[in-house]
């Protein structure tokens, strides 16, 4: 059975591992095109109030992970979303996602946007069948970037009293 919660402390060699080990072998160019400052030790670097970290666990292994990052108030930055490859398509990663789309809810997130590559085909479908529209293409030396975007549904706002004669 899979739990998912919040990164620990004590999870951070974990991660770090898993998502490193997915990136040196699944998309090498990525991994030398950008710094992840955040693997170092990511329940500080997503401590803030309207962040969070999400790992998959299953018998005791980490096998996904999942954050949310603030941008600005109204937009929420969707990351980090790896799952450990004999664990794909059986829907780990889809429930990775709702669980974050949940916080972003939450915390009152208007959009969430996600930045990857067109290598990371998982991810990009993922993130399309679950309501994201692609935003913008462009090229960044030999990496084509993709931006998706979700609109989150705000709560409808609560009917005004009015006065009664």
């Amino acid at each position: 059975m899979i739990a998912i919660r919040r990164v620990e402390p004590g999870d951070s060699a974990h991660v770090k591992a898993l998502i490193e080990g997915i990136l040196n072998t699944e998309f090498p160019e990525e991994s030398k095109a950008f710094d992840y400052p955040d693997l170092n030790d990511p329940a500080a670097y997503y401590a803030g109030k309207r962040d969070v970290f999400y790992v998959a666990q299953r018998d005791g292994q980490i096998v996904g992970t999942v954050a949310v990052k603030e941008d600005d108030r109204n937009t929420a930055l969707l990351r980090r979303v790896f799952v450990r490859k004999e664990f794909r398509n059986k829907g780990y990663g889809k429930k990775l996602l709702a669980k974050a789309l949940q916080f972003c809810e939450e915390h009152h997130y208007r959009q969430v946007m996600f930045h990857g590559t067109d290598r990371m085909e998982t991810a990009l479908q993922l993130c399309l069948k679950n309501g994201f529209e692609e935003e913008d293409i462009t090229l960044s030396s030999d990496l084509k970037m993709v931006l998706l975007r979700k609109t989150l549904l705000r709560a409808p706002a609560e009917p005004v009293a009015t006065h009664r004669p």
